[in-house]
């Protein structure tokens, strides 16, 4: 026969439980947080908890703790089936962390791969201008626009500050934009004659051959045709800079899935891992069928090489 508990002890009984409320401190909270669960023992395996990379054990022992509160598991196989299915799920999360990681490599190192890959283009461009096709390449970057424009500027400055075009500006000149008549270098140079040696006789250069310019209005005649061509090649860059935006904006765009290799790795551990997933929450239910009493048929046997 169970012994009765006297009035005075239960009241001591009931005083005692207030005073003892459990730990006080959060070191004290954490340590106790997960003593309700019966297992876990996964939980030392499959988390990362330490180094880089490092993983939070409490994150899975919570999400744990929802799936035992969602499936009320009953017995040691159930619990172990329960964990099971929490192990898959934060595997599965691994896999969605992988694909990011791999996208992410390839995304920040894509804007300076691109950056240094037109730099050395422009660099062997710039070295090989005696050449039409390294000079048309010039006007197709902004870097080579950029560098056009310099050379302007600068042959500008010598003329404004010499009063005509220089050899050494001459050659400039020539090595970026071409001897072809009629072209900049070639009006500039025949101005700049002018200056230095006088008009020219009709049999030399018929076709500017006429009223003789003052050297002043020469020198001014050649900086508007730097000025004029300045002005083309800067608002020809601007139309180059929108393209390399667009160029750059879809490379990135191309490189937010990861590359062929690492998808055939992740498709095949996220399948084996989905594979577990399903055969550990169809076992689940079949135990928890049968416990109830229901009728369970023998489940059905499927070869994963054929899904047959």
């Amino acid at each position: 026969m169970r012994k009765k508990t006297s009035i005075r002890k239960a009241q001591a009984n009931r005083r005692n439980a207030r005073q003892s409320t459990g730990p006080k401190t959060q070191s004290g909270k954490k340590r106790v947080r997960w003593n309700s669960l019966k297992h876990g023992l996964l939980a030392k395996e499959v988390v990362i908890s330490a180094g880089d990379g490092e993983e939070s054990t409490d994150e899975f022992l919570e999400l744990l703790a929802h799936l035992r509160d969602d499936v009320h598991p009953v017995g040691v196989l159930e619990e172990m089936l329960v964990e099971r299915i929490a192990t898959c799920y934060w595997r599965l999360r691994r896999v969605v962390r992988c694909e990011v990681g791999e996208i992410r490599r390839r995304l920040d190192t894509a804007g300076w791969t691109e950056v240094f890959r037109r730099a050395e283009q422009f660099n062997f461009d710039k070295k090989w201008a005696i050449t039409d096709e390294s000079r048309q390449n010039l006007k197709r970057t902004s870097l080579g626009l950029i560098y056009l424009i310099n050379v302007l500027e600068n042959v500008k400055d010598i003329v404004e500050e010499e009063g005509y075009v220089t050899d050494h500006a001459q050659q400039k000149l020539i090595q970026n934009f071409g001897g072809d008549e009629g072209g900049i270098s070639c009006l500039c140079f025949a101005f700049s004659k002018m200056i230095t040696e006088g008009p020219p006789s009709p049999e030399e250069e018929p076709e500017i051959h006429g009223t003789t310019p003052r050297p002043e209005k020469c020198q001014e005649v050649i900086l508007t045709i730097i000025e004029e061509e300045k002005s083309k090649l800067e608002q020809l860059k601007e139309s180059v800079v929108e393209i390399e935006g667009l160029e750059m904006d879809g490379l990135i765009t191309s490189l937010t899935l990861p590359a062929k290799d690492p998808t055939d790795k992740i498709l095949r551990y996220e399948t084996t891992i989905e594979r577990q997933l399903y055969r550990a929450i169809s076992q689940l239910e079949r135990l928890q069928r049968q416990r109830q009493g229901d009728t369970v048929p023998p489940p059905i046997s499927v070869d994963v090489t054929t899904g047959k």
